[in-house]
């Protein structure tokens, strides 16, 4: 299952006092859809996901609310779910000491099951992501060809360099191999611009790409902070430390590429799968 994150607005247990509750039927009236918006530096706004909400209502004695949501990584799927749930009846548990107090367990909402979240390949047909250009997933194919190349480059280089062997060849060819593939991922984003809902994608890109690119970002990224984060200490530390670490920062280069590989490499990838699944003709049966 493609989905990972589920969050409710009005206060959900699977266990618990809840369960104790008396139970009531209510209608799911209103659904709806919102982004959910991350504010990055220098004033960027991304899309993170959609947040599909279901408004129950029910009288106990008087007409009370509650809401139930769940987060989806794409628009259409958060859409498709939701609308599988309106007007249907649903037991709902009620706080004995608050009326307005209410819950709707996920296992009372299964149990209707009518609206089972779509699949990530289904999700995508459903989302009809404006398709790139050739030429940009000629340029996402070599780019992610490189980003293997470089990764093998950069820990060959790191090796040879404990043995002060390291050739000069080697240092050339990682820096042009970097500016390339640092220039083509900003192409590809570059276009992506001209669809919010595309860049919404880009921004997802974890959800495409292999799973060791995502642990290959992660790994390197760490490193990379933690090699940094020591050489900026390094002038707290007694002596001996100081001269290994003067040795080891020598490293940084070769970190610094493999992070760089692995994140263009995982965008350039999630960009050719999810471009590959958007062409797949969509099974209208089986929606």
């Amino acid at each position: 299952m493609a989905y990972r994150t589920i969050k409710t607005v009005v206060r959900r247990w699977d266990s618990g006092p809840a369960r104790t509750w008396p139970t009531i039927s209510a209608t799911i009236e209103v659904v709806s859809v919102s982004q959910q918006i991350h504010e990055g530096g220098y004033g960027s706004v991304e899309t993170t996901g959609y947040l599909a909400t279901l408004t129950y209502f029910y009288r106990n004695p008087d007409l009370q609310a509650g809401e139930y949501a769940r987060s989806f990584p794409l628009e259409a799927a958060a859409n498709r779910w939701a609308e599988g749930y309106k007007n249907k009846n649903v037991l709902v548990h009620i706080n004995p000491k608050d009326a307005s107090d209410s819950v709707l367990m996920k296992d009372d909402l299964d149990a209707l099951g009518n609206s089972a979240p779509p699949s990530l390949e289904d999700s995508l047909r459903l989302e009809e992501f404006p398709q790139l250009a050739r030429g940009y997933l000629v340029l996402s194919g070599i780019s992610e060809v490189i980003a293997l190349i470089g990764l093998a480059l950069a820990l060959a280089g790191a090796w040879m360099h404990r043995n002060d062997s390291s050739p000069k060849w080697v240092t050339v060819t990682l820096i042009v191999l970097l500016l390339f593939n640092s220039a083509s991922a900003w192409l590809v984003a570059y276009r992506a611009d001209d669809s919010n809902r595309y860049q919404a994608l880009l921004n997802a890109y974890t959800l495409f790409c292999p799973a060791w690119m995502r642990w290959g970002v992660k790994i390197t990224g760490g490193l990379l902070f933690a090699v940094w984060l020591v050489s900026d200490l390094r002038e707290l530390l007694p002596l001996p430390a100081q001269h290994w670490l003067a040795v080891e920062s020598t490293y940084f280069m070769y970190v610094f590429a493999m992070w760089v590989f692995s994140s263009t490499g995982a965008t350039h990838a999630a960009v050719l799968r999810s471009q590959e699944l958007a062409r797949r003709p969509t099974l209208a049966g089986s929606l």
